[in-house]
């Protein structure tokens, strides 16, 4: 009976945080036209502070009860992902858009191993076999562009997928016995504070000259889906799956967008881009089919 309650708990976030990838894959037509309103992170500052704000009303009567653990723990795990922004957005201006797909994605290599040192969660035989399936799919799903030479701009995004990978695991290590509203709202609130500083410190304008429907759109649906509500189901949720595994599923991230941009912008995708999106979806299935040995619990690792 424990056993059966412990996969389907499984299953359950697991659908959840799939969830959680098509949000984020929906929202790239509405957000690229967005940011060629404003900066990025101007943008990214207004995005969160709105998701912060609508997160308060339901967070505010635990936020009394906040304590100092708790407290290092968001503004940890924010500071973490607000990096990984950081490093993407000065990334893509030296590099190409279809190297910082696949780099970022690169996250998926680094969580099992991270999560092996830092949690001791190895991975499985199927875990590792389908994050090598899920790197070649997003190879292709970026055009197979990765150059042999890396520039600055290819090391940063690289930098950024690191960054990605520990708060994957971060989550997975942090979470537990904390109240996921109060954590969900303080790593939002974080970010918006690095967004703010960040556009201050290096863009021209922190606030919209004109403030376009495009841009209202972008902002309410990125704040409350692909804000709020994902960041509150990886935070209430990802700790009933394994780092690997949610790695993997938020490598459908990609696969979501280009179904959306086909579908909302006109966008057309190649063959070998579907053909990535397949070994995508193939690398979840084998995780899942394969689960090979059981992680060990924390710190039995060497």
């Amino acid at each position: 009976m424990a056993r059966e309650t412990t996969r389907g708990r499984r299953v359950l976030a697991e659908f959840l945080l799939a969830t959680v990838s098509v949000f984020w894959g929906g929202t790239f037509p509405v957000v690229k036209a967005a940011v060629a309103q404003v900066p990025v992170l101007c943008f990214l500052w207004l995005r969160f502070a709105l998701s912060a704000g609508l997160l308060l009303l339901v967070a505010w009567p635990a936020l009394r009860r906040l304590d100092r653990r708790t407290f290092r723990r968001g503004v940890l795990l924010g500071t973490c992902l607000f990096l990984a922004y950081l490093f993407q957005t000065f990334g893509l201006e030296r590099t190409s858009a279809a190297n910082a797909g696949f780099l970022t994605g690169l996250n998926v290599v680094w969580v099992p191993f991270l999560a092996s040192r830092l949690v001791g969660k190895p991975p499985s035989v199927g875990g590792k076999t389908g994050a090598a399936l899920a790197v070649a799919g997003l190879w292709l799903l970026t055009g197979g562009g990765l150059p042999w030479q890396m520039g600055l701009g290819d090391l940063l995004v690289v930098v950024c997928s690191v960054f990605v990978a520990l708060h994957i695991v971060g989550l997975d290590a942090l979470t537990e016995g904390a109240d996921s509203r109060v954590l969900a709202f303080l790593q939002i609130a974080v970010m918006a504070v690095w967004s703010l500083l960040g556009s201050a410190a290096f863009e021209p304008i922190t606030w919209p000259r004109a403030w376009s429907r495009e841009l209202v759109a972008a902002l309410v649906l990125t704040a409350v889906f692909a804000t709020v509500y994902a960041f509150w189901i990886m935070t209430a949720f990802q700790r009933w799956t394994t780092p690997t595994r949610a790695a993997l599923i938020y490598t459908l991230e990609p696969v979501f967008a280009a179904v959306f941009s086909v579908w909302l912008a006109g966008e057309r995708l190649s063959a070998s881009a579907w053909t990535g999106g397949a070994l995508i979806v193939a690398g979840m299935v084998l995780a899942e089919a394969w689960p090979g040995t059981r992680p060990h619990p924390s710190g039995s690792h060497p």
